[in-house]
């Protein structure tokens, strides 16, 4: 999978979620490309799936967020939340199968809003990028 060529969709998908501009595109990038390399290079089995699928969305949500400045969300209704979108635009390996359902389950599983560890991974994300 050739990330780089998707490279434009990718951003636009996020610049799309956020009413003003993005805080820093090509950190932003970078970020995306280090999720998705972690996501790719891990363990198989299905337990291992659904913790690797877990990982890869919390770490797109901490990015959603921190760019943004919105939370992560999902529905239950047909159409796509801005976040879903921009989930389903970065392409991953096919074993994963992020499939609605799954990506839904993922955002409730980390409950962005009532999560000390979001909120305190995501301070922790705007001091590294604030001290770059």
């Amino acid at each position: 999978m050739e990330l780089a060529k998707q490279r434009e969709q990718i951003l636009a998908a996020l610049r799309a979620a956020c009413r003003t501009g993005l805080r820093d595109e090509q950190t932003a990038w970078i970020d995306i490309q280090q999720a998705v390399a972690r996501v790719s290079f891990a363990d198989e089995g299905q337990s291992a799936r659904k913790a690797r699928v877990d990982r890869y969305v919390y770490e797109l949500s901490l990015i959603y967020t921190h760019q943004t400045g919105a939370m992560p969300g999902f529905t239950n209704s047909e159409s796509e939340t801005r976040f879903e979108r921009f989930a389903y635009t970065i392409a991953i390996p096919a074993e994963l199968k992020l499939t609605r359902n799954l990506l839904k389950a993922c955002i409730r599983r980390i409950d962005a809003k009532r999560n000390p560890q979001f909120a305190s991974d995501l301070r922790r994300l705007t001091g590294e990028t604030a001290a770059q």
